[in-house]
């Protein structure tokens, strides 16, 4: 947003006395009995000590103590975290102030290079391409940017390629040429494509190679980061930083010649361009990409080796000082000039380490010097002011290197070959808040506080800097102690005070927090979040604040006290905290971001300005990203009075790639679809198969529903389990089918501990839960292994959940404060009954994604590392719709046949299976009765490895099983025929099943046909004829 200088001073003037009415606007302000201060309550902490004055023109909130100050933008900056321009803009429209039209862009570039690129209409090269706008506007051609292309195959030949074209990228992240986008390609010294191993879902490397490239996009406000802000340019995931060469360096560089000043820039549009005037360089991506794992790029040593370099140099734009106009109140204004000195600092340290290759080079920092013309980089430089005498800059260059001062009339160098980090800084003027607050005045004193490093200053009505944060009498940790010598000479000493910098510490939010098992964690409390502080944060903010507040003796004092002043044992004496954390509810939970936080019920969302949060959270909780709640949920789940479920999906849901790998994951019958579609007349595919995809689907939104809620209820405690449901493989792990995914997504979003499900002695580990803290949300067992036994962690999931720490503490979590737990697996659970359907919760996966075919290749893109801000808002907005999906209709079965079915071939095992389905396709063999050990015998000579495992009990075991998964029924003979019902109770009232006569146990197979053919009559002839001979044996 643009506001002029002759703006800001009219919005402050009319608003100058606005305070009431300013603050009344956010919260209610009375007045008490006769009083003419107003009271309200305090957005910050939530109390009702927050008060104004309007006769003094100031407001403070007599609780927390954070919030006071004097003016509109004082409250709407430290109360609402506006940044200076917001408030500036919303004062304009709230008090109907009209603001001055932002400036005319500048013009592009000069006539002639304009009708050059007009004239050309080449592939990639039209002349309405963004690409050649891009370039007109530095005075570029796409002449300028051709290079050289090496053949390394058998053909060994050399083509001519452009660097620049016009393209953009699929949502695979393959360049499609259709696209109004630039595209730059990377080549390296060789002239060969600059080449990049990819990366799966986990980081891995897949071995598989692809090109290098950049995409510069057209409208970069349509692409948002993570946190919402735009960006130019886009860079394949996973690949390392490369250095754009310009075919002048490459040149130069296969022809030995020398060069004896290299210059690095940040882009490689302004590498071009200055290459094109006889200014030799090199582009890098960003101010930080100079190197890989910190090493300089080989291509550039290469360069400096064969081409004989004697000075490399660091050339930034002229915003290389500037602070960011966007500042809020808790922001550090430090911060970008910062980033700066690191990239420099390394830039130094990167060169400087070529000695120990026995390159030597001199090193510079260099940049564009601000003009009326408003020129920011070295290609608009060259483009404006230098339109038509661009040599004029080359030669001031050389002049200025050679110059004592290094102060150029369009340049100004620093040579930092030598430089202490400390001379370094001292050029962004962050050696002293005092200087820094100097050098950035005209922005700075309009602010109602600013923080620099971790101490926070203000500008005095007097234009002086002064601690925003006074030190009291009682909290001056140091004291001056004169004493004399026998010359009458004064000499002062400081002695270090513990109960004042205790009191010093405690008012700035410093303290102890006491775990649940009483020990405790040093935290930082600054509402509303809390932050988890080691005892050398302590120290080091307090080593900074003397530095800046107190004599250099102090500062000397405190160090060469270390521990004894400020170690973790002294430090052990501060005060308890107790921070006010909200306690979870059954009918609600909050979303915290890092603009504002949503809070989700059943029926709603609502967006809450953290100004509207008067409890506490930890600073871990809360979403480093921003979000926009979307005006309608992605998906619209419904069931009517029959039971039945049903969803829509909005037009934002369709875009949500992980809502499309839910429903993708959620198809069972995708294989039938796409045989149908391809004319396959045997497939045929009914409504309830259909139906079991929308119910697999819905079960899993109310799952992860589940598990985004804070609140445990004893009523619903489940653990999430995902298995594949895909049925033809259960012997085998297959997996790859998404599972893992979900957990990624929860740890992306949740305080998760990851256990490795494969451990075969997690039940004997006694550290098994070591990571978990009272912090820890989820635990994620991943990929458990077969015959993995849910019974170990039913104490777990209904109950308290104790932990063994290594070193000997131990920690009980009661349960409404312990994690919930998600687990993966390729099989089948251990263990049935009610007790075990009560504790978990399955959903299951289909096989669409599998070794073969993942997200990636379906999406073209990682999941979560390669999300924009629009997948990331998309996928928050899903994660309150499910945290909706649950709190409407809880808990949420999955189709149960397929989970069944798996669970039975998992118990029964495939050999077994694979036997018994040989065994009693034959008709012989069922409907009739059969001695056990008959039967065993057969199994047994079917897979004689099997006797050691399968002893005669549990086969007789995977027989019920196997009536069960076939829908046979065991000894039919033992049921009514008309209810169904046993026939026989013991005296226990358990149904009594077995055939036993004359100590032989008899099997019956009974299937459909059973009752109906007179397989009965025939069972019953053969049980009389085995009485009688019982009776005639007795």
């Amino acid at each position: 947003m643009y506001i002029s200088e002759d703006d800001k001073k009219k919005i402050l003037d009319v608003t100058s006395g606005k305070l009431v009415e300013t603050i009344h606007q956010f919260t209610a302000l009375t007045r008490k009995g006769g009083s003419a201060d107003y009271y309200g309550t305090c957005p910050v902490c939530g109390s009702d000590k927050f008060g104004v004055n309007p006769s003094k023109g100031v407001f403070r909130c007599h609780k927390c103590q954070q919030l006071s100050g004097k003016t509109p933008v004082d409250f709407l900056m430290k109360g609402k975290n506006y940044s200076f321009p917001e408030a500036l803009s919303w004062l304009a429209e709230s008090f109907c102030i009209t603001l001055s039209p932002p400036p005319a862009p500048k013009k592009p570039a000069a006539k002639k290079v304009r009708d050059k690129i007009a004239r050309k209409d080449h592939k990639g090269e039209t002349r309405q391409s963004f690409c050649a706008r891009m370039l007109q506007e530095s005075g570029l051609t796409f002449d300028d940017v051709k290079t050289r292309v090496f053949d390394a195959t058998k053909n060994k030949t050399t083509t001519e390629a452009h660097t620049f074209f016009a393209g953009t990228i699929d949502s695979h992240g393959n360049i499609d040429r259709n696209g109004d986008d630039a595209v730059i390609a990377y080549y390296d010294l060789d002239g060969q494509p600059v080449m990049f191993e990819q990366k799966d879902q986990k980081g891995r490397l897949t071995g598989k190679m692809k090109e290098y490239f950049r995409v510069r996009w057209q409208y970069p406000e349509e692409h948002l980061d993570k946190e919402g802000k735009p960006f130019k340019y886009k860079s394949p995931y996973g690949a390392s930083t490369y250095v754009y060469i310009p075919e002048r360096i490459r040149e130069k560089y296969r022809r030995g010649e020398e060069i004896q000043t290299l210059f690095v820039q940040e882009g490689e549009k302004k590498a071009e361009k200055a290459c094109k005037h006889g200014i030799l360089s090199v582009g890098i991506s960003g101010i930080g990409n100079i190197a890989t794992n910190k090493q300089l790029p080989e291509d550039i040593i290469r360069i400096i080796t064969e081409c004989k370099v004697h000075d490399v140099v660091f050339l930034l734009d002229s915003d290389w000082c500037d602070i960011s106009a966007n500042i809020k109140i808790n922001d550090r204004v430090d911060k970008r000039p910062r980033n700066f000195f690191y990239a420099v600092k390394n830039f130094k340290e990167y060169f400087r380490s070529l000695k120990n290759r026995d390159i030597y080079v001199e090193i510079y920092f260099g940049y564009v010097l601000k003009n009326a013309a408003g020129d920011k980089g070295i290609d608009d430089l060259l483009a404006n002011t230098l339109s038509g005498k661009e040599g004029e800059l080359q030669k001031d260059i050389a002049y200025t290197l050679n110059e004592k001062n290094l102060n150029g009339k369009y340049v100004r160098f620093h040579k930092i070959t030598t430089y202490t980090d400390h001379k370094l800084e001292e050029l962004w003027a962050l050696h002293s808040p005092y200087e820094f607050a100097k050098l950035h005045k005209d922005f700075l004193k309009d602010l109602p506080e600013f923080l620099f490093g971790r101490t926070r200053w203000k500008f005095t009505e007097e234009g002086k800097i002064e601690s925003a944060q006074p030190i009291e009498r009682d909290e001056q940790y140091w004291e001056a102690i004169e004493k004399h010598d026998r010359d009458g000479n004064t000499k002062t000493s400081y002695e270090f005070k513990y109960k004042r910098s205790r009191i010093f510490l405690n008012n700035r939010g410093y303290g102890r927090y006491q775990r649940i098992d009483g020990s405790f964690d040093f935290i930082h409390l600054e509402a509303p979040t809390v932050t988890t502080v080691q005892p050398w944060e302590i120290r080091d903010y307090i080593e900074e604040f003397t530095d800046m507040n107190a004599p250099e003796d102090v500062l000397e004092m405190i160090i060469r006290g270390g521990p004894q002043y400020l170690g973790p044992d002294k430090l052990s004496g501060l005060p308890f905290i107790v921070p006010n954390f909200a306690k979870p509810e059954r009918d609600k939970q909050i979303f915290y971001f890092k603009n504002l936080c949503w809070e989700v019920t059943a029926e709603s969302i609502k967006e809450l300005h953290y100004s509207s949060v008067s409890h506490h959270i930890w600073a871990d909780e809360m979403s480093g990203t921003a979000a926009n709640l979307l005006p309608l949920p992605l998906i619209d789940v419904s069931r009517d009075d029959t039971g039945e479920w049903d969803y829509r999906l909005t037009p934002a849901g369709e875009k949500c790639t992980f809502l499309r790998f839910l429903i993708n994951t959620s198809n069972f019958t995708w294989k039938k679809k796409k045989a149908i579609a391809a004319g396959d007349e045997r497939q045929n595919l009914d409504e309830t198969e259909e139906y079991e995809n929308k119910v697999h689907l819905i079960a899993k939104l109310a799952a992860i529903g589940y598990m985004m809620m804070d609140c445990k209820d004893k009523a619903n405690a489940r653990a999430v389990i995902a298995m594949d449901g895909k049925q033809s493989e259960v012997g085998a792990s297959n997996g790859r089918s998404g599972k893992s995914l979900v957990g990624e997504a929860f740890k992306q979003v949740r305080k998760t501990v990851v256990i490795n499900g494969k451990n075969s002695e997690m039940a004997k580990d006694n550290f098994l839960w070591d990571e978990v803290t009272e912090k820890t949300r989820l635990v994620f067992i991943d990929d458990v292994r077969a015959g993995f036994d849910l019974e170990f962690l039913f104490a777990n999931i209904t109950g308290d959940w104790t932990v063994n720490y290594k070193g000997g503490r131990r920690c009980t979590f009661p349960f409404t404060r312990s994690p919930k737990i998600y687990i993966t697996t390729n099989h089948a659970i251990k263990g049935d009954g009610s007790s075990f359907r009560a504790r978990q919760w399955v959903i299951a996966f289909s096989d669409y994604y599998n070794d073969t075919f993942s997200p990636l290749d379906d999406f073209g893109q990682l999941f979560f590392d390669e999300w924009d801000f629009e997948q990331w808002n998309l996928f928050w907005n899903l994660l309150a719709t499910c945290v909706q999906i649950y709190l409407r209709y809880g808990y949420v079965e999955s189709p149960a046949e397929r989970i069944e079915v798996r669970r039975l071939r998992q118990e029964m095992t495939e050999e077994f299976l694979s036997w018994a389905e040989e065994y009693f396709s034959d008709e012989c063999h069922r409907n009739t009765r059969l001695q056990r050990r008959d039967l065993y015998d057969a199994f047994i000579a079917y897979a004689p490895e099997q006797r050691k495992f399968c002893t005669a009990t549990t086969f007789k075991k995977r027989i019920i099983k196997y009536c069960e998964y076939k829908d046979y029924k065991f000894n039919p003979q033992k049921y009514d025929r008309l209810t169904g019902l046993p026939c026989d109770l013991d005296r226990d009232g358990q149904p009594v099943i077995d055939d036993k006569s004359a100590g032989i146990e008899y099997f019956t197979i009974g299937d459909a046909s059973f009752y109906g053919n007179g397989h009965d009559a025939d069972l019953l002839n053969s049980l009389s004829k085995t009485l009688d001979d019982d009776k005639d044996a007795f």
